[in-house]
């Protein structure tokens, strides 16, 4: 049996103990990405977990591999990815809890994203982790501002879509701290205009 077959077979059989100690490695390497060690090292993981570094390479192949799987334990852990009601008040209520979720997702997780990104052309597993949680975004961004992009051209609502995605993106959240300076509560702002404005003539329905 292959080395990676034998190490699924073993997940599969991975007693109640061993998968706590697992989720705990999991959770000490997020919390040392959001400390801003990037990354972790096995050694301060394991330490964190209070585990062995034998044990810590029983779990996980090497720091790849724990990183895709700290990437599904990180959307367990912030649940801010979801948007409550999608699609439901007014636009500028909607405009509102949209960016105000956004703006807290990527304040927290962005060091964790900002690592998973630093793989991405030599892990096509990191690739396509990124890539669905950007077309997760772009599809609550169709849903939740419907009743808005129902009302223009499919060119037009499809850029619309691009603008608010691309504004809201982590990418955006590093350069407006970042690169421009901007505090937290300016950066929301910021992005409540834009998103009003990229919704064009409807947003004023």
């Amino acid at each position: 049996m292959s080395e990676p077959l034998e190490r699924r077979v073993d997940d599969l059989k991975r007693s109640p103990a061993a998968q706590r100690r697992c989720d705990r490695a999991l959770d000490s390497f997020i919390d040392l990405v959001l400390e801003g060690n990037l990354p972790p090292t096995p050694q301060q993981i394991a330490e964190r977990a209070g585990i062995s570094i034998a044990t810590f390479f029983r779990y996980f192949e090497n720091l790849n591999a724990m990183r895709q799987q700290a990437a599904e334990r990180m959307l367990e852990r912030f649940p801010l990815f979801e948007i409550p009601d999608p699609g439901e008040g007014s636009l500028s209520d909607r405009v509102d809890r949209f960016v105000s979720l956004r703006v807290a997702l990527w304040e927290k997780v962005n060091l964790l994203a900002r690592l998973q990104r630093t793989v991405v052309l030599e892990d096509p597993d990191a690739a396509s982790m990124v890539n669905s949680v950007r077309q997760a975004m772009v599809d609550q961004i169709r849903e939740h501002f419907a009743p808005e992009l129902r009302g223009m051209s499919s060119s037009r609502r499809e850029g619309a879509v691009a603008v608010i995605a691309t504004l809201t993106s982590v990418e955006s959240w590093e350069q407006f701290r970042e690169t421009y300076g901007r505090s937290v509560r300016q950066t929301r702002r910021g992005w409540v205009d834009a998103v009003t404005a990229a919704l064009g003539e409807a947003s004023v329905r």
